[in-house]
C-alpha cells in the first residue's frame, strides 16, 4: 500500500500545522501529484480560486479536496463581511461542482466555528481529527459537508466579543 501524498497550504501554522502532523508524506501547497489537497488558505477569495483550479485538474480522479470553511458563510453570523462572503463563495462553489458536474473526485466542505481562541473554541486537534476521518472514508462515500463549532449558542460567543472589543 502506497503512502498518500497531501498538500496543505498553510501547513505551517494553525490547523494546517496540526494537520502537517498527521501524514507521513506532506507537501506546503498544491501539487498535481498529491492525493489528497486540503485547502487551508485564508486570503479573501484566493481559496474559492484555488477550489477552481485544483477541480479543474482533479475532476475526473480518484481524488480528494478538503475546503476548510467557517461558520461564518451562514447569514448574519460574521460581522467580518469580506471574510464572510469568501467563505459563502468557497461554499456555494464546492455545492456547485459536487452536484451540477460529472466529477469523480471528492469535494469536503469543513465548516468549523472558533478555533483555539480565548472565547469558547474547539481545537486544531478536534478539527484535525475530522479532517483525518472524512480522507480516510470508503473512496465510494463522499461527506460533502460538515459544520462543527463550540456549543456555546452563537448568541452568546457574539456577545463575549463585544465585551471583549468594549474593554
Amino acid at each position: 500500500m502506497s503512502i498518500m501524498k497531501i498538500g496543505i497550504t498553510n501547513s505551517n501554522r494553525g490547523l494546517g500545522k496540526e494537520l502537517s502532523t498527521r501524514f507521513d508524506n506532506v507537501v506546503e501547497g498544491f501539487s498535481e501529484d498529491c492525493d489528497v489537497f486540503i485547502n487551508n488558505r485564508h486570503n479573501s477569495f484566493k481559496q474559492t480560486e484555488l477550489l477552481m483550479e485544483v477541480f479543474d485538474k482533479w475532476k475526473h480522479t480518484e481524488k480528494t479536496i478538503v475546503n476548510i470553511g467557517s461558520r461564518s458563510k451562514y447569514p448574519n453570523i460574521s460581522k467580518g463581511f469580506l471574510y464572510s462572503a469568501s467563505k459563502s463563495a468557497l461554499n456555494h462553489l464546492s455545492n456547485n461542482l459536487r452536484l451540477n458536474t460529472d466529477k469523480t473526485c471528492r469535494i469536503v466542505d469543513i465548516n468549523c466555528g472558533l478555533l483555539e481562541s480565548d472565547l469558547p473554541s474547539l481545537t486544531y486537534k478536534e478539527i484535525a481529527d475530522i479532517v483525518v476521518w472524512c480522507i480516510n472514508q470508503p473512496k465510494h462515500i463522499e461527506i460533502g459537508e460538515m459544520s462543527v463549532w463550540e456549543k456555546t449558542p452563537y448568541k452568546k460567543i457574539s456577545e463575549m466579543k463585544d465585551e471583549t472589543t468594549l474593554t
